[in-house]
């Protein structure tokens, strides 16, 4: 067996209240099964089931009837639960008392009027109004409708008759009425003509405030607009325009025509005070996208995106040149575009690049530039710091101008309305029209920061019509190494930001062969300082050698070497290897005249012999020992290519080294070889008529002697180079012997045993035949 269903429960009813055929809504629980299971609803006592319509278990919509009872509970009765009970109850109001001679907006069913003589409402059925039963007998059978039918026809007559008779007996009276009520119109009409007047001002007057009230908005649009554009409430203006332009932009009316035009006119005005404050500079990215979102709000003509595009790459120009002739003309270089400088976010800050650069340094774990000292801006170069200015301009405001492109070529330039409206899809088609335009001036943003520099640095890459542009620095001195190397790390990190932008290197490569150019300028620059240190090194010798040999200056070149220009070959290897040639050349200069070399010890003044040997010993030791430690420095630090370097400088020791020891073996061989001729020819001597040798002759004596004594001055400063030059000093006496002995037609017995007490065995060997052949 199936459960037996719960008796239904009225748990809500809306509305709780009101008069007779209002319309309710019974919520409650177990309220049927559907519209048949629904037997009996009552409210208030009164049947409701005829106008109830079921919608579902727990909601029946119905009418509540003409119920007695003012309150009382709603009880609905199903087949499935029976009889149910209620927890709210229906509270029945009373219709208003309308006589017949009021007025009501609303409809009055004349069914049921009030009646004021037995104040009660009287209700007058309409079947009162007609006989109830119009044949007058009960129809059972045709007879009895037949002579029903008789009797109307007679009832009919009788009443027309009646009727007629009463209109003809009442036609006076009737004439005479209507006279009475002509003459009271016209009575009316004298009585109230004032009492209407003022009703029709009254109503004039009351129907005018109504529109006044309706159309307020309008009507103090023209004030509100001028006071919320002093206050810079543009987002208002725009939302109040928007409002009357939807209500009342096409609208006929003459007042309201003429109030939208002025608001027109205070919006024309609103959008070129718009205008002027975007291309007004300078401004921050944030104001520009404001102004132009604004502006396309409005619906301004033309792009103003691309106009502040535009606007913004002419400040730009015209802020790189202004920079260059501040620098030009004021000879302090106190130049006031630091204080305009604005970044990202639109604060001032003393300098754009010093911003990147504390940036850049933390993400790398170095620092970029070390501390400058306070006074860093009157020591450095009027050159140095105009590059600092000038990157100060491009770092602070091209990243605005490029970022400002981007916005316009993906559209977020524009709100919501711009979007509904296709702003963002019409500016994406100009985007891609003008980025040809936009391409021409990123370019010329950089071939302007790149010529500037160049003036200041590089004029002769300029030509004439340019350097009138962009030159003007002849009478600024020239730079040394480390500024130029300020210079070039300044450049370099505007490309690095550049690049961060992520502008196309295609756009930055005029930037890359400025940094190319300036590192080849500074290497330039760097190398001829580096050859006149090099010469100033001679001033510090002091001629006092070591063990070995060997003074202070082999040591000081490797010290400068590595100290000041090593950091700056390292950024270009392959010009690297004619530098120790080049500043071995410059030294050689001097070398090959040691007499300018300055003692600095009073107590020691060596002799220029003894100084070529000591500059022959510091060669030795730069070839062996220096150009290997440098090479060694240079690896150690992943410097390349120091196996040419090496080879080089090397080649270009020894050739000085070649230099300076035929000088010296030209001073001490000479004198030696010179005395031979004259000593062996001493007395009128003669090969062919000598006498027995007793001993050596002096002339042999002597040239031993002078031998002796080099190789004493020789050893005395460096032992290495004691067989090398007595090597050479001897062949030279052996090649003069052998020329003096070829000059000889003939020897006699006596003159051959002299031969023999010459103690060079090669001059024995070279003419031994000849000797022979001599003697017989």
């Amino acid at each position: 067996m199936s459960r037996a269903r719960q008796p239904p429960l009225v748990t809500g009813i809306s509305p709780n209240e009101g008069t007779s055929w209002t319309k309710v809504t019974i919520r409650g629980e177990n309220l049927g099964t559907g519209p048949a299971d629904l037997i009996g609803l009552s409210i208030c006592g009164h049947n409701c089931l005829l106008t109830a319509e079921w919608m579902s278990a727990s909601k029946i919509v119905c009418r509540v009837g003409p119920a007695k009872d003012d309150k009382g509970e709603i009880i609905v009765t199903t087949k499935s639960g029976g009889h149910g009970t209620s927890t709210v109850s229906f509270k029945l109001l009373k219709a208003e008392k309308i006589g017949i001679l009021d007025q009501s907006a609303v409809w009055v069913d004349e069914m049921n009027y009030y009646d004021m003589r037995t104040d009660r409402n009287k209700g007058i059925s309409p079947l009162s109004l007609r006989p109830s039963n119009p044949l007058g007998i009960d129809v059972d059978n045709f007879d009895q409708l037949r002579q029903a039918a008789s009797n109307l026809k007679k009832q009919a007559t009788t009443k027309n008759e009646g009727s007629l008779a009463y209109v003809k007996g009442g036609l006076s009276t009737f004439f005479e009425a209507q006279d009475a009520l002509a003459g009271a119109s016209d009575t009316a009409d004298t009585l109230f003509q004032e009492v209407l007047g003022r009703k029709d001002k009254a109503d004039s007057t009351r129907n005018a405030l109504n529109v006044l009230q309706r159309f307020k908005f309008l009507f103090n649009l023209p004030l509100n607009i001028e006071r919320n554009i002093q206050k810079g409430d543009y987002d208002v203006v725009i939302n109040d325009y928007e409002k009357a332009k939807s209500l009342f932009g096409n609208t006929e009316v003459p007042v309201f025509k003429k109030v939208y035009a002025e608001v027109e006119t205070r919006i024309g005005a609103l959008r070129s005070l718009l205008l002027d404050k975007l291309l007004e500079t300078p401004s921050t990215l944030h104001d520009q996208k404001r102004y132009i979102r604004y502006l396309s709000d409005l619906h301004a003509p033309g792009d103003p995106a691309w106009q502040c595009i535009s606007a913004q790459h002419k400040w730009i120009l015209g802020l790189m040149q202004n920079c260059r002739e501040e620098f030009i003309n004021d000879p302090r270089g106190e130049s006031a575009l630091g204080a305009i400088a604005l970044d990202l976010d639109g604060d001032t800050r003393a300098s754009a690049l010093g911003r990147i650069r504390d940036t850049a340094s933390l993400k790398r774990g170095v620092s970029l530039r070390s501390q400058r000292p306070n006074t860093w801006d009157h020591e450095a170069p009027q050159q140095v710091q105009f590059v600092e200015k000038l990157s100060d301009v491009v770092i602070g405001q091209l990243p605005n101008f490029w970022k400002l492109w981007i916005s316009y070529v993906n559209g977020s330039l524009f709100s919501e309305t711009g979007e509904k409206s296709g702003q963002v899809e019409k500016s994406k088609k100009n985007a891609r029209q003008r980025q040809n335009d936009f391409k021409k001036m990123i370019e010329e943003v950089t071939h302007r920061l790149v010529k500037l520099v160049r003036g200041a640095l590089l004029p002769s890459t300029l030509t004439e019509p340019e350097l009138k542009l962009y030159g003007g620095w002849e009478r600024k001195s020239g730079l040394t190494g480390p500024w130029l190397t300020q210079v070039i790390h300044t450049v370099r990190i505007i490309f690095e930001a550049l690049v961060a932008l992520e502008i196309p290197n295609d756009l930055l490569q005029v930037i890359q062969d400025l940094l190319l150019e300036l590192r080849h300028n500074c290497l330039l620059v760097t190398l001829q300082h580096t050859k006149e240190d090099v010469r100033s090194l001679a001033d510090k010798e002091d001629w006092v050698v070591d063990n070995e040999g060997v003074t202070s200056l082999p040591a000081r070149f490797e010290q400068h070497a590595c100290c000041f220009w090593f950091p700056t070959l390292l950024s270009r290897p392959l010009t690297c290897v004619s530098v120790c040639a080049w500043c071995i050349d410059s030294m050689s200069v001097d070398l090959v005249s040691p007499d300018l070399f300055s003692g600095v010890q009073e107590d020691f003044c060596p002799t220029p012999e003894q100084r070529l040997l000591i500059i022959l010993s510091n060669c030795q030791h730069l070839e062996k020992h220096t150009f290997l430690n440098l090479a060694e420095h240079f690896e150690r630090h992943g410097f390349t290519g120091t196996d040419k370097i090496t080879q080089v400088s090397v080649q270009a020791v020894k050739e000085l080294d070649e230099s300076l020891f035929d000088n010296y073996i030209e001073r001490k061989s000479d004198p030696i070889v010179g005395s031979l001729e004259p000593g062996i020819y001493a007395g009128y001597f003669d090969w062919r008529d000598c006498s027995t040798p007793t001993g050596v002759r002096n002339y042999l004596k002597e040239a031993l002697v002078n031998i002796i004594t080099v190789h004493a001055e020789v050893f005395t400063v460096c032992k290495e180079l004691v067989p090398r030059v007595l090597t050479r000093i001897v062949d030279g006496v052996a090649e003069e012997m052998s020329r003096l002995m070829q000059c000889v037609s003939s020897f006699s017995k006596n003159g051959a045993i002299q031969v023999l007490y010459v103690p060079f065995p090669v001059c024995f060997r070279l003419f031994l035949p000849s000797l022979l052949s001599s003697a017989g």
